[in-house]
């Protein structure tokens, strides 16, 4: 009773400003499919990460949030931003970005972690990081951008523990499987300078996961908190990277990291089958290792994350995987159905919220700036679908 009256309490206190109240009448009423086009849908998550950028002095702020407002700029998701302003030909925005976050890299070659300017280096941000300035390094050419790749990823070389895993400057000093997305940032560095200990570095890292595999398959470590049952967020995380991993590798490691993947996959969209058929999606946030939903609300970054992946391994092997096409499809019209296109308010108008509804667990009350970039990467791949 004392929990339903705090978010009672909550709940009115945020309903205060009239574009709160909006919001939160909004997520009573049953979730329709949303009436505008994917090029609305993709321009106005493009503005929304635009005045994202506007409102800080550097970097991406790392969202909106109902009872802060605007948050201070996010080094991490920052990073992995500057490849989305780059797919839609936003170079200049990128440019300053990548600019950024090589001022504000640590001396050890680290990136910092947290929301904010932090005096601490974080393993999984410094790889996010790498991948923007990788980025910037391919469209521009410019050898500053590699320089700062080489320095964080020499500064993950340094604190990598000897059997592959990082535990050092990790949140909560644990492993992560979703340190793929460290993995693949090295491969990307070692495609640029054709050093091999960045590859050989991956490669351990990879080795240490394999250990992890469970029964039913995914990993265990993918959770944000040790114990935990993980989210689509880091799920999507972990396999995305362990994907590009797969990519950047070639044979014949290429061809058992797909495999692992799509098995994996196949399974989620299995078991999830009944909230997959009809749009728009309505995925659990969890999903325990048989891939079954332990929770009510949904994470709309996560599900925009989990649409690339299936596209991905769809454009693969497009004859065996249509289900994946589609399963992508309905999650890209759950995260679509989320997004603010008919609310006024500058600060919400291209945000997707965390969850669905907006008060659910994962980053409640609040747009992130990751929900609008994945959602657009989400729409820009599925333009490559058939007509």
């Amino acid at each position: 009773m004392k929990q339903h009256l705090i978010a009672l309490y909550e709940n009115l206190r945020l309903a205060s400003r009239p574009h709160h109240w909006s919001v939160l009448w909004r997520d009573r009423q049953e979730t329709r499919p949303s009436t505008f086009s994917d090029d609305e849908h993709l321009a106005a998550a493009i503005s929304w990460l635009c005045r994202a950028q506007d409102v800080v002095a550097g970097g991406v702020s790392a969202g909106y949030f109902f009872k802060r407002g605007w948050m201070p700029p996010y080094p991490e998701t920052t990073g992995y931003i500057i490849p989305t302003l780059l797919a839609v030909d936003q170079t200049d925005r990128a440019i300053a970005l990548g600019e950024w976050e090589i001022e504000v890299q640590l001396p050890s070659g680290g990136v910092r972690g947290g929301i904010g300017l932090n005096d601490y280096p974080i393993v999984f941000n410094t790889g996010q990081v790498i991948l923007g300035w990788t980025a910037l390094y391919r469209a521009t050419a410019e050898e500053r951008f590699l320089t700062a790749a080489v320095r964080a990823a020499d500064w993950l070389l340094d604190i990598q523990d000897p059997d592959g895993k990082w535990t050092r400057h990790t949140y909560l000093d644990a492993p992560r499987a979703y340190h793929t997305r460290v993995a693949w940032p090295l491969l990307e560095v070692h495609a640029a300078t054709g050093e091999k200990s960045y590859r050989a570095a991956a490669e351990r890292f990879l080795q240490w996961l394999k250990i992890q595999r469970l029964p039913a398959g995914g990993f265990a470590h993918m959770a944000l908190e040790p114990g935990q049952v993980p989210i689509t967020h880091t799920i999507a995380y972990t396999l995305r990277g362990l994907l590009e991993c797969g990519l950047a590798l070639g044979p014949p490691s290429q061809n058992e990291l797909i495999d692992l993947v799509s098995s994996d996959v196949r399974q989620l969209v299995t078991a999830q089958q009944a909230q997959l058929q009809a749009p728009p999606a309505k995925l659990p946030a969890a999903l325990d290792e048989n891939w079954h939903g332990r929770a009510r609300h949904s994470c709309l970054p996560g599900n925009a994350q989990l649409a690339i992946l299936l596209l991905k391994l769809h454009a693969l092997a497009p004859a065996q995987t249509a289900d994946f096409a589609h399963a992508a499809q309905t999650l890209i019209e759950q995260v679509k159905a989320g997004q603010f296109l008919t609310n006024e308010n500058t600060s919400l108008f291209g945000g997707v919220p965390a969850s669905a509804p907006i008060g659910g667990a994962y980053v409640p009350y609040a747009l992130p700036n990751w929900g609008a970039k994945f959602l657009a990467d989400a729409l820009l791949l599925k333009r490559t679908l058939p007509a």
